[in-house]
């Protein structure tokens, strides 16, 4: 389908976040999978809508762009929840349950009360969901927290690293400084168990293993080109570091200067540690997984790929990390995606 260049994909995405209506939300998610490239019928599918409801959301945005996919003025009733209540159901939810809720987490039926008595809207079950959906919300598993994690040690890490990484750009005139993030995984036969989809009321199974054999994955990742370098090892100490680090310095392009970011484990910090003239240093807050965005993408490898399998043998652990590892870091946008840290990113 031919979609009008109004605006780019990342432009028309970033105007989609912001739209509270579901109706106008799925006409613009229609135009942005079209200018993905997807046919009619594909976006249809993807969006559980017919196909010349979405031709025509194509060309009410070729015709009159962004402004055209919004909602007609119409008389009808009015929302439950005003608009301008949107903001303070948000700081209530994201503060967190008060004594008086009397849970320790929000659940579906504790929004709705909350809703009914603090906002004086009756919305049912689903419609609930679609408003949480609509305000950004999600279902979304906690990770947990060292109880020594200090925020206020890690908020002002945040607003001094990105002055760290300019210090080391004047250090280094003339080269393309390039901001580095690197962590490293144990990926072995105590596997875990992810989600699955399966029928309501079903309890599915899945393997999970008790061996012992292992491997640990070792990974940088650029958060501004998505470009990665990673290595495998049977076992973590100083010495792979250095082959890491060498092979990682060997991976940079001419010119090119890589800022990397790291935690402060023992074979970050040891004596025996040799740095390359074309990588330097930032250490990371204790206890501040949080902050290093490469978590996420272990988190990724294990939801997708590493999950509810069983492995035979090292050589079956290897042959496995090495595929998914490809399969994700060969795809610099998804990287991107996936090792979002904004915070550490250099202004333009």
């Amino acid at each position: 389908m031919y979609v009008h260049d109004h605006h780019t994909l990342d432009e028309l995405q970033g105007l989609a976040k912001a739209i509270p209506q579901r109706r106008t939300w799925v006409r613009f998610q229609a135009v942005i999978l079209a200018l993905q490239g997807r046919s009619a019928p594909e976006v249809a599918r993807a969006l559980g809508c017919s196909r010349r409801g979405v031709q025509s959301w194509i060309s009410r945005y070729n015709q009159g762009g962004p402004a055209a996919l919004r909602e007609r003025p119409r008389p009808g009733r009015p929302p439950r929840l005003p608009g301008e209540e949107h903001t303070r159901l948000v700081a209530r939810l994201e503060a967190g349950p008060t004594p008086e809720d009397g849970v320790c987490a929000f659940r579906g039926p504790d929004i709705r009360r909350i809703l009914r008595d603090e906002f004086g809207a009756e919305l049912g079950r689903q419609a609930t969901y679609n408003l949480l959906h609509r305000l950004g919300f999600s279902d979304l598993m906690p990770r947990p927290q060292h109880p020594s994690a200090n925020d206020e040690v890690q908020e002002f890490f945040k607003e001094i690293v990105v002055e760290q990484i300019e210090a080391i750009a004047a250090a280094h005139p003339g080269e393309d400084i390039q901001v580095w993030f690197e962590d490293e995984a144990r990926f072995g036969q105590q596997g875990t168990l992810t989600r699955v989809w399966a029928r309501r009321g079903s309890r599915p199974r899945a393997v999970r293993p008790q061996g012992r054999i292992s491997l640990y994955a070792m990974t940088a990742v650029c958060i501004a080109t998505g470009a990665v370098s990673a290595m495998l090892a049977s076992g973590l100490d100083t010495e792979v570091l250095n082959a890491f680090l060498r092979q990682l310095a060997r991976e940079l392009p001419a010119g090119a200067h890589a800022v990397l970011i790291w935690d402060g484990a023992g074979y970050h910090t040891g004596a025996g540690l040799e740095v390359p003239a074309s990588i330097s240093l930032i250490l990371l807050p204790p206890y501040s997984p949080e902050l290093n965005p490469v978590e996420n993408l272990w988190h990724y490898l294990r939801s997708h790929h590493w999950s509810n399998r069983a492995y035979r043998d090292y050589e079956d652990l290897q042959s496995e990390a090495a595929r998914s590892l490809g399969a994700v870091c060969l795809d610099s946008e998804k990287i991107k995606s996936i090792c979002n840290a904004p915070y550490a990113q250099r202004s333009a």
